[in-house]
């Protein structure tokens, strides 16, 4: 898989491809007013599945050949608040695809202003969640996500 990105490097989701604009919603905010730390993990859910849409292989019919994409690590870095009704941007990147593994690196911006950062860590897995090789067409297209700019 490679090793960690370390503080300071740069993102790959800071030159991939915007997938996903949402509106926070009032529900995403705590009492102070400022999006809840867990609402992240959901918007890079979202992301995950808009970054494949437009593949041969959206995630709908990942999961009905059977395959999965457990999270197995998740990291968020909040740089700056996030509030009730700002819009996000959220950019998306295939980073890394290594045997059983593959890495997605988030970046969410309000109005090109860096707000969030972080990444997820899946593990291909059959519907009873052992873990396996993605067949080799799966493969390819996760090397071809990872070798658009930003992945």
């Amino acid at each position: 898989m490679g090793s960690r990105r370390q503080r300071g490097e740069i993102n790959p989701a800071a030159t991939g491809r915007e997938v996903l604009r949402i509106r926070v919603a009032f529900a995403d905010t705590d009492a102070m007013g400022i999006a809840w730390h867990g609402a992240y993990l959901r918007w890079f859910e979202m992301a995950r599945t808009e970054l494949m849409r437009p593949t041969e292989l959206p995630y709908a019919a990942l999961v009905a050949r059977g395959l999965h994409l457990p999270v197995i690590e998740a990291l968020v870095r909040y740089l700056k608040p996030v509030r009730y009704d700002d819009v996000l941007i959220v950019r998306a990147a295939a980073s890394r695809l290594g045997g059983v593994r593959l890495r997605i690196d988030y970046l969410v911006e309000i109005g090109g202003v860096p707000v969030a950062e972080g990444h997820t860590e899946h593990a291909f897995t059959d519907a009873g969640g052992r873990v396996q090789r993605p067949p080799r067409d799966v493969q390819e297209i996760f090397t071809r996500l990872a070798a658009e700019p930003g992945g």
